[in-house]
């Protein structure tokens, strides 16, 4: 159930971008495998409307990654997707000082269809037993 949004410049093809999406769904799945159901979003920033260390389209923007994503991931499970996470956007983009944050959230803390996660028993339970 992770959620991710890539922030990147606009710099890759669709069919890049296929790739991209792909290995990063495949590098979420390891951590977080249940339920299979990641959604990827990626903003993409031209030079004029991405700024680093206060100058205005000096440079491409430099790519960033948020995670949001259930507690509960194995630690080293969540070291190997990093090194993924990080490949697979190096490799599409080339570009220096990748940042990948993560936001990982109780399931007291998260909605689907307008229901607490906590609240669907069955959802707790294959949750626990996949992350463990």
């Amino acid at each position: 159930m992770p959620i991710g949004y890539l922030d990147v410049p606009t710099a890759i093809d669709a069919k890049a971008k296929g790739a991209l999406v792909r290995a990063l769904y495949e590098a979420l799945t390891e951590a977080y495998p249940f339920p299979d159901d990641h959604r990827i979003f990626i903003r993409e920033w031209d030079a004029n409307n991405a700024s680093q260390n206060g100058s205005l389209g000096s440079e491409p923007a430099r790519p960033v990654l948020f995670i949001h994503g259930p507690q509960g991931a194995n630690v080293d499970a969540k070291r190997r997707m990093l090194t993924k996470l990080n490949a697979a956007v190096s490799d599409a983009y080339r570009l220096p000082d990748f940042m990948i944050f993560m936001h990982e959230y109780p399931l007291e803390l998260v909605a689907h269809e307008g229901r607490l996660l906590a609240d669907n028993q069955q959802r707790v339970e294959e949750q626990t037993k996949a992350y463990s």
